[in-house]
């Protein structure tokens, strides 16, 4: 079957692209799940030519990968068994957006650098990750369920209901939008189980071609504390008390080096500025509401200093290590990272994550742990970042193994202890919610029924088994 031909019939010619130097490209991403060629990719502006192409898919049982990122970093969108590249990249329309609801209607392709602009001139903003890159789709992001540096559960729900295309090609909705008459009705969704259904799917179960996010109120006022700690067990007490008083907005903790590659002036420099700081920094954010915003913040922050003097914690007004940081922080809160290089890229040129979530009393072992493995293999430094979630209940441990990608041996170090941090984490008690490659193995392994489940749903929805087969447990 000439497959581009087929698929030129249904888009035009000019998008259907089978050059082996695109090809290439697609076949890998930032992560180290290894490399597949697909066949063809296709390039799709609506939603009736992903039902089309979807259809000739199903049909000739020719499997399909979902991308709408430009930049990928986990490996959901390699083609594990080749087949067709479906690029949502080019469906960008913001669609809709409504203050009263606080919400916001995108298709897959708009990024965080394309969202902030056009939501901040009305006042409003979508919750972001801990300084996303520019080019990640939001919607992506939030299938994904990259945690957000803001641990009050009711901004955490950004994806609310959707419209998606089944792998045979037919509309579903999700969210209360499955009812009849409730497509695009701006009610609450947040308990519909189709909605969450969804999420985490690695695109297994079908083609999402725009979602309702959830926008909040850009705040009046936010002011900007820091606590300075050596270890992740002095702050334990602190996080958790904290939750139960509900201060503040966002509140996450990293590491000297971390702190060093956002903030350090020269990328050059960041191993040296890292010397200058704290082991650890709690960063906590103070936000006005839209009545009588300084009250708020003032009752607020003589809340957090009085717990910080009840625990022996010491709060600074300024960043420890940067003139001028707070400002700096609260500038560029709640939005993409907006410099040449990412962050993550800034100290040797690629990072390796390695996530999962565990309670705040588990996170200074958990942390001593994945530092010895990095150490058996001959790695330096890891960068640190711990995040509360859920009012604190738990938190999101992430180690950022940073690397010169040019460096084979110093990749290779890196690909051996991520892969042995992964398994020590999951044999301590470490929960990987949305495992990718070769962590999905080790999850699935493990978890026999909730794997047969899972692939009952997928049986139903995708009965061909054409949506990016090879993924989780699929």
């Amino acid at each position: 079957m000439d497959l581009q031909k087929e698929l030129s019939a249904i888009v035009s010619p000019g998008r259907v692209v089978d050059d082996f130097d695109v090809l290439e490209g697609y076949s890998k991403d930032l992560s180290f799940v290894p490399a597949r060629m697909p066949s063809v990719v296709v390039y799709v502006e609506n939603k009736d030519e992903v039902a089309e192409v979807l259809k000739f898919a199903n049909k000739h049982k020719i499997s399909v990968t979902p991308r709408s990122s430009v930049v990928s970093f986990y490996g959901a969108g390699i083609p594990y068994q080749g087949g067709i590249i479906l690029d949502l990249s080019r469906m960008k329309k913001i669609i809709a957006f409504s203050k009263g609801d606080k919400r916001v209607q995108v298709e897959p392709g708009v990024t965080y650098a394309e969202i902030v602009e056009p939501l901040a001139k009305e006042g409003l903003f979508v919750s972001t990750p801990l300084f996303p890159h520019p080019q990640k789709s939001v919607l992506t992001s939030a299938m994904e369920n990259e945690v957000l540096a803001n641990p009050k559960y009711e901004y955490n729900e950004v994806f609310q209901s959707s419209e998606m295309i089944l792998p045979t090609g037919e509309l579903f909705y999700t969210g209360t939008a499955i009812a009849s008459g409730h497509v695009g009705r701006g009610v609450p969704e947040l308990c519909i189980p189709s909605n969450r259904l969804f999420k985490g799917a690695q695109g297994t179960l079908g083609v999402i071609t725009y979602s309702f996010l959830k926008i909040e109120h850009v705040p009046p006022s936010d002011k900007a504390f820091f606590i300075a700690f050596k270890n992740l067990g002095d702050i334990e007490s602190f996080i958790y008390k904290l939750a139960r008083l509900n201060l503040g907005n966002e509140c996450f903790i990293l590491n000297n080096l971390d702190m060093a590659a956002i903030f350090a002036e020269s990328d050059n420099d960041i191993a040296m500025v890292s010397e200058e700081i704290p082991p650890y920094v709690l960063v906590m954010i103070l936000s006005g509401g839209q009545y009588f915003p300084e009250e708020k913040i003032a009752y607020e922050e003589e809340a957090l200093l009085d717990l910080a003097k009840e625990v022996n914690l010491k709060v600074q007004y300024s960043m420890p290590g940067f003139v001028g940081g707070a400002a700096q922080f609260v500038s560029m809160l709640r939005k993409p990272w907006n410099k040449d290089v990412y962050w993550k890229f800034r100290y040797k040129g690629a990072c390796q994550d390695l996530y999962f979530i565990t309670t705040m009393e588990k996170a200074e072992s958990f942390t001593a742990t994945i530092k010895g493995v990095a150490a058996k293999h001959g790695l330096g430094d890891l960068g640190v970042y711990v995040q509360p979630i859920e009012r604190g209940r738990a938190v999101q441990c992430s180690y950022h193994f940073y690397y010169n990608p040019d460096n084979q041996i110093e990749t290779q170090k890196v690909q051996k202890a991520w892969l042995e941090g992964s398994a020590v984490a999951l044999d301590m008690g470490g929960l990987f919610v949305n495992p990718y490659g070769a962590q999905a193995e080790m999850v699935f392994s493990r978890a026999a029924k909730w794997g047969n489940v899972l692939k009952v749903v997928k049986n139903a929805f995708d009965p061909n088994n054409i949506m990016n087969p090879g993924k989780l447990c699929f």
